[in-house]
């Protein structure tokens, strides 16, 4: 018999849906430290770009500092055509957008955006050469570039996601358009503000160009009877000058209002004269209209001097511009050498070459290029004592006699030709002048103002502006005063304490004028838009004013302004007798933009940073609690009126008023960007003062209310 057979169960595999591929992800703390490289990367570009577009006030950014110097350079834009879009603006967009994938992606980023981020690397590693090369370290700059080093290493090690790729790709894309097109527009409106000015302010100088040009002349002899320039023609040929003299003629001078060296004729109907600057991007500008208005206008009359904005030459200006100084020298030596045509042409070579020579080879070379003997040109242009370094010199205190802010600064027939940076501004005004046929004159003709006069009109031309409202408003002066005075300003800042002494002063003896003070403390203990201590005791001062206001109305809120200003410097002498140091040195230590800084600065006077702090502090707490009786306020009642929200709330308040203003003048960032920022009737006060003379406020105050 066979086995029967034997029950059994069929074991059949179950069928299963396939499991789900999970993306590979990095550990949190790769995650975690990916994001916060991309943060402090797009952080420092942050700042960068808000300084740029609001005018916050960086420390180490200022005038002529690395990262002004990198911002204005090639290298601190990508131009395509005229379009040009800062790389402040795009590296925070590639942060932001960065930062958004690796989140999206758990910090495994797509293949697609791996690459992205090795380019990003390398842009980084490129800029960080050219800092490097140029000697220009930009600690934002740097900082940013090390955050993307630091991202890039940690992306390396992780894996690469190969799966779902689209959302962390499209997602960062996004954001990378939309932080664009927002920066985009918020500059665009800024530029669309100040073009708008600045055209306004070339009109208004193109029709007083005009008006002076048909005025009978000015000088004793006769005008010259050359026909005004009506027909296009090639560049004329350079005629030798009429004058070799270094004086610059202004208002009541016999001298001739021209440089030594001229293009174009001696009489002329129209007559361009301007201090320029071979490294300044803006002169080249002009210098290719100059070179347009010279074919069109062949009878145009073209004379220059030099303003290097670098203080190997000129002592007026910071080394903005490291060889600005040297191409002025060789210039002014090839004139001396080789006369009028030697100038001019070394000068268009040098604005051909932005300025810069590296070795006294290349200066030979072009000389030998144009037909000359560059024999003894290096020991002209070198000499520490002779003729082309004086003569720079020289140029360099007209321009201060005649008020210079900025190069280029330019005169046709001897009006200063404002708004020059709009588009072919010179040409376009160059073409409404001569359209009105004027008569030829000499430079002798020309009688441009002096500074203090310069300074008081420039006042005068300002646009009125709508400064923002004060909701608490502490007022000196008749209200229905004519004059109408705002300052934004720090009651720790010698200059605001000089302004304010002028204006109280102004005031108290009949002055036609009322005045309100707005805070601006350089403290970032109050102020958000300053990263830095830069005035200990600012903040209290400010809160002990608006205290003061609130116990004791506006006259309280007065006395107590008018005691701080007048005080504002004794708590510092204070600490410098208790230290047995300078007063001066001790606010050259103290005054300071980091805690670094401020630490080194006393050491090396001997002095504990901290302890001379402390007791500035000390002694400004125990002088206001014996002045405050003597105000008619109750010192404790002030002291706790001081930590009052609504005394913080009006600090601030100012603060954001004084950061929400446009740009005020050309080259400047937006909004009050240095103290004491001075309206008057509403119209900006560009400059109060001329070498340390306050008289030029003294002379707008008069003259705004007598009008």
């Amino acid at each position: 018999m066979g086995k029967a057979p034997r029950n059994r169960t069929d074991v059949r595999p179950v069928q299963r849906s396939s499991p789900a591929v999970i993306p590979p992800q990095a550990s949190i703390p790769t995650q975690v430290a990916g994001a916060a490289f991309l943060l402090l990367a797009a952080a420092m570009s942050c700042l960068l770009v808000v300084e740029h577009v609001a005018g916050l006030s960086l420390p180490g950014c200022g005038p002529g500092s690395a990262c002004q110097q990198l911002a204005q350079s090639a290298w601190g834009k990508i131009a395509i055509g005229s379009f040009q879009w800062p790389v402040s603006f795009a590296g925070f967009a590639y942060f932001l957008a960065a930062l958004t994938g690796w989140i999206a992606a758990r910090g495994a980023l797509p293949t697609v955006l791996r690459y992205v981020a090795r380019l990003g690397a390398l842009a980084s590693l490129l800029f960080c050469i050219v800092i490097v090369k140029k000697w220009m370290f930009c600690p934002y700059c740097l900082a940013a570039h090390a955050g993307n080093f630091a991202f890039w290493i940690t992306m390396e090690a992780t894996r690469a996601r190969t799966r779902r790729t689209a959302w962390p790709l499209g997602l960062a894309a996004l954001v990378f358009v939309v932080a664009s097109v927002v920066m985009g527009a918020v500059d665009a409106a800024q530029r669309a503000k100040l073009a708008a000015q600045g055209e306004r302010d070339r009109a208004a100088s193109a029709a007083e160009i005009i008006k002076r040009s048909h005025e009978p002349s000015p000088a004793t002899r006769p005008a010259a009877t050359q026909p005004a320039p009506t027909q296009p023609a090639t560049r004329p040929a350079m005629t030798p000058p009429a004058s070799q003299s270094n004086t610059t003629a202004t208002a009541g001078s016999p001298e001739p209002f021209t440089g030594r060296w001229r293009l174009g004729p001696e009489a002329a109907a129209i007559r361009i004269f301007l201090f320029t600057d071979f490294q300044c991007p803006d002169c080249r500008q002009i210098e290719a209209q100059i070179q347009q208005v010279l074919k069109t206008y062949p009878s145009v009359s073209v004379s220059m001097k030099h303003y290097p904005f670098c203080s190997d030459c000129n002592k007026y200006a910071p080394r903005l511009h490291a060889n600005a100084c040297w191409a002025a020298r060789a210039a002014e030596a090839a004139g001396i050498l080789y006369g009028n045509d030697g100038f001019w042409k070394l000068h268009d070579w040098l604005f051909e070459h932005r300025g810069s020579f590296t070795t006294t080879q290349e200066i030979e070379d072009a000389i030998r290029s144009f037909g000359y003997d560059p024999t003894g040109f290096v020991q002209m242009m070198s000499s520490e004592s002779g003729e082309p370094l004086r003569r720079v010199r020289a140029d360099c205190d007209d321009g201060q006699r005649l008020g210079l802010y900025f190069t280029p600064m330019i005169f046709i027939n001897g009006v200063e030709l404002k708004g020059w940076f709009q588009p072919n501004a010179l040409v376009r005004t160059v073409a409404e002048v001569a359209a009105t046929n004027p008569p030829p004159r000499t430079a002798t003709d020309d009688r441009p103002p002096l500074a203090f006069e310069k300074y008081v009109q420039d006042w005068a031309d300002e646009t009125v502006r709508t400064l923002p409202p004060d909701k608490t408003t502490w007022v000196l002066g008749p209200p229905d005063a004519k004059a109408k005075i705002v300052v934004w300003g720090d009651y720790q800042e010698d200059g605001t304490a000089q302004v304010d002494q002028v204006i109280r002063t102004f005031i108290a003896h009949g002055g036609n004028a009322n005045y309100v003070f707005r805070h601006m403390p350089f403290n970032g203990d109050c102020n958000p838009n300053i990263p830095y201590r830069r005035h200990p005791l600012a903040c209290w001062a400010s809160r002990a004013a608006e205290a003061a206001g609130r116990l004791g109305g506006n006259d309280g809120y007065w006395k107590m302004h008018a005691w701080l200003m007048d005080n504002h410097d004794a708590a510092l002498k204070a600490a410098a007798q208790e230290a047995g140091v300078d007063a001066a040195a001790l606010r050259g230590a103290l005054y300071t933009m980091s805690e670094d800084e401020r630490k080194k600065g006393a050491a090396k006077l001997g002095v504990d940073a901290q302890r001379a702090l402390d007791t500035m502090q000390r002694t400004a707490d125990e002088a206001l609690r014996a002045a405050a009786p003597q105000m008619g306020l109750d010192a404790d009642a002030l002291f706790e009126a001081m930590k009052r929200d609504d005394v913080q709330a009006s600090i601030a308040e100012d603060i954001q008023a004084g950061k929400s203003l446009p740009v005020l003048r050309w080259g400047a960032p937006a909004g009050v960007y240095s103290i004491p920022a001075i309206f008057i009737d509403s119209k900006y006060v560009p400059r109060y003062q001329m070498n340390g003379d306050i008289a030029v406020l003294e002379q707008i105050l008069k003259r705004a209310a007598a009008e």
